[in-house]
């Protein structure tokens, strides 16, 4: 996200325990249908990410790293100096170092990069452009079948059955690399895991229509 949305959804908004692997894969397909058993069987995922992000348009590269829970169309996102949250009807922003929250009534965001989304959709938004080995992980590239997707290339690195890594390159020739490690597929869930707990002594900035 050149937003902070984009930056994060991610997302929105996506794994993985960087770690086992299963094996050389023969094709393509053997690895999207591994991925495939995989995701198909997930419920929620926590994991740490790390995200870089490029462009001839920006100044400097960025770079953000946390821990993001995601089920469904929720997540909670947690880095150092700030918290985001939704529960797809209310999102939350919180702001450490201004000691603000935003409130705002939750809107996805079609141009933004859905980790989600990809999960749900690698397997049939997108064909197959090349397939190799390599660093010991399966390394697809992939390219949107919308002509009119905001996402010209991704690069899918997958450990066994898990992602670890996406490429992305939008429209605007924006360069994002995802890395996801330290995963934990279903984890147990509170039903307080996606609404913010306001501290006491912060400001509230309450955008919501209603």
């Amino acid at each position: 996200m050149l937003s902070f949305t984009r930056k994060f959804v991610c997302a929105a908004a996506m794994g993985l325990l960087m770690g086992t692997g299963q094996g050389y894969a023969q094709s393509s397909d053997d690895v999207i249908e591994r991925l495939r058993t995989r995701y198909d069987a997930m419920q929620a995922m926590r994991a740490t990410f790390s995200q870089t992000t490029s462009s001839t348009f920006l100044d400097n590269t960025e770079h953000f790293e946390g821990d993001i829970l995601i089920q469904g169309d929720q997540y909670r996102i947690e880095m150092s100096n700030q918290t985001i949250v939704t529960n797809t009807i209310v999102s939350w922003i919180f702001n450490r170092s201004e000691n603000q929250v935003l409130i705002n009534d939750y809107e996805p965001d079609e141009n933004t990069f859905s980790l989600t989304t990809f999960l749900d959709e690698f397997d049939s938004a997108y064909d197959v452009v090349s397939y190799e080995r390599k660093d010991k992980l399966d390394v697809l590239a992939l390219r949107p079948q919308d002509p009119l997707s905001m996402f010209r290339d991704v690069t899918l690195w997958a450990d066994g059955d898990i992602v670890v890594r996406l490429d992305v390159v939008d429209m605007n020739d924006v360069k994002m690399k995802f890395e996801l490690s330290d995963i934990q597929f279903n984890p147990e869930l509170s039903d307080q895991t996606f609404i913010f707990s306001i501290p006491n002594g912060v400001e509230v900035i309450d955008l919501r229509e209603n």
